[in-house]
Order: structure tokens, then sequence, then C-alpha cells
């Protein structure tokens, strides 16, 4: 039987499993963090037990402090420089470590890294399902049948649901000794393109631009083929002023939402122009523009749609499409 990826929504500590994966990027983020703390406060382990370098791991039984019987903490670089291929990595590893262990792993639960420090999330899942599906042809997991990959955020699991639909992955066991290309299937199921040009989005820290990120810009910059990143100043942990001008560096082009008229969007376009970064601005019908802004192009949106169609068009005809987000 084919090994299943699956997506659910939920919280990491709350879906039984027998192994649940997660990282040390020297230092606990997101996840991580709200695991590691709850199995210190119960008693389990102490916070040095489960702090492995990079390239190390740590394993440590719950004891019912969560849900997850064990949890695997597998050492990384520093959160920084955990990107896309790093990720591909952590999950080949994962499943090196696993076909290495004395005791059955039929559900391995786990979560998307990258979203919550501002990477693409299906960028960020492609790298991880290619790297699992390379370490499932070079060990031999069994009894290994599902991954699962637990998201809280309601738009971030839709977003991984559809992305899984239909994925399966070859394990060593059933697979021919021949077999060089990677047996996948479904729309996540492609080596990730981790030389693709990438795009940076400033825009507010606030709960009502969600959607306009999620359906007017992500949905434009993805159609386009391009790794669509951003930071989330509610849930980034470290340094956001070193990420965000990370982020501006590595783009091809910053797509900034002014609408309210943020400081920090506006520090993130006058960074992006000292950089010389193109820079595309949206706004809301309605709103002002600073002086600064008021003599440059801005495509004003009334609704979600009509920002997503108009948005898709100005890429194209200024940037050109990359190959398409599912394409190999």
């Amino acid at each position: 039987m084919p090994i299943q990826a699956t997506a659910e929504q939920g919280d990491v500590t709350e879906v039984a499993s027998d192994l649940l994966l997660l990282k040390h990027a020297e230092s606990f983020y997101g996840a991580d963090e709200a695991v590691a703390v709850r199995l210190v406060q119960r008693g389990i382990c102490q916070e040095a037990d489960i702090s492995p370098k990079e390239g190390e791991a740590a394993l440590v039984e719950t004891h019912g402090a969560i849900a997850p019987e064990r949890v695997l903490f597998l050492g990384t670089p520093r959160l920084g420089r955990f990107r896309y291929d790093e990720m591909r990595q952590f999950a080949r590893r994962a499943i090196e470590t696993i076909a290495g262990l004395d005791f059955p792993v039929r559900t391995l639960t786990t979560t998307v890294h990258g979203p919550g420090y501002g990477l693409d999330i299906e960028e960020s899942l492609q790298a991880m399902i290619f790297g699992f599906q390379q370490g499932l042809l070079s060990r031999d997991a069994a009894p290994l049948e599902r991954i699962v990959f637990v998201e809280r955020s309601p738009r971030r699991y839709e977003v991984l649901a559809a992305a899984l639909k239909g994925v399966e992955l070859a394990s060593r066991a059933k697979a021919p000794p021949s077999v060089s290309a990677l047996p996948l299937s479904g729309p996540a199921a492609v080596a990730p393109a981790s030389r693709k040009k990438c795009v940076f989005v400033a825009m507010p820290f606030q709960e009502e631009f969600e959607d306009v990120y999620q359906f007017g810009i992500y949905a434009a910059v993805r159609a386009c083929g391009y790794v669509c990143e951003k930071v989330d100043e509610s849930v980034f942990a470290g340094n956001i002023v070193d990420r965000i001008t990370e982020g501006i560096r590595n783009a091809e082009f910053v797509i900034a939402d002014v609408t309210l008229e943020k400081p920090n969007v506006y520090l993130e376009v006058g960074f992006a122009w000292g950089l010389n970064r193109p820079v595309i601005l949206v706004a809301r019908e309605g709103q002002r523009l600073h002086f600064d802004l008021a003599h440059h192009k801005c495509i004003f949106y009334r609704t979600i749609g009509r920002l997503a169609e108009d948005l898709e068009k100005t890429i194209r005809n200024l940037f050109g499409p990359q190959c398409k987000a599912n394409d190999t």
C-alpha cells in the first residue's frame, strides 16, 4: 500500500500518532516551542534533552503529556537558514532516522515549517513531501502508513488539504530497485523548485488583511509561478526586521499593500527602492496615498477577486510568468 500524505486541522499536541516530528533550529519556535514547554512542564524531560545540535536527533516518550506517543526533534540550521532545501533534507533525514528506530511508526505527524516566519506554505510543503519521498525510496520505513501535516490556521489548512489531495508516497519496500524518478501523485507531489524567483509582500499586520493576502495576492503570485513570502508579526519568533530585510533582498520584486498607510509598509517600500527592487503598490479604493507614493502607479481594489485579476495581469505584463507552481 502507498503511504498517504494528508492534512488535519488542529493542534499537534492533540492529534494522536506514533511519532511527532519537530525541528530544533538552535532554539524552539511555534509548534516546536509549544511541545517543548509542555514536555518540560510535565517533567518528562529537561530542555537540554530535546535540544539537538544541527545534524543530531533527540527522541522522547511523552507518557501522555501530549497525544503523540513519542516526539522526535531533529537539529537543523538556525531559523534564517532553514529554507526550502533545508526542509527537504530535514524530511529525508527524518525518514532515515525513523527507519532505524526499534518500535513501529505507522502514523507520523508533523507541521509544515516556514509559513510562521515568512516562507511560502505550498513551496515548504513541496520541499517536505519531496524529502519524505527521497527518504522512503532510500530506506525501508515499514510499517509507516500515514504522514499527517497538522495545521492550526483554517486558511493554511485549506491550502494544505487542497495541495495534498490524492498525494501518495512510494516506499522502498514497494518500489523496484531501479526506480530513479519519484513516483508521487497529486498537486503537491513534485520536486521543489528551489530556484524559483521569490516575491516579498509588505502589508499591515492585521487580521482583516489575511483574506486580501491569501486570495488576492498569494493566489495571483502563485498563478504566475513565483514563490510568495510574507512575514506575519503575530506569529514570528526572532528578529523580524532581519527577516523582512532578508526577504526583500532575496525578492525579484515586492508587492506592498499601502492601505491604512502603515509605517512598517512604507519603510519596507523605501528599503526595496533603496535596493532597486521593483515595487507593485496596491490599496483599497478610496485610500489616500502618502506624498512619497502619490506619483507612483497603484492598483486600487474594491474586491479581493478584482485585486487577484489585476495583480496577476500586472505581474505577467511587467515580469512575465515563471514556470507553473506545479511544474517539475
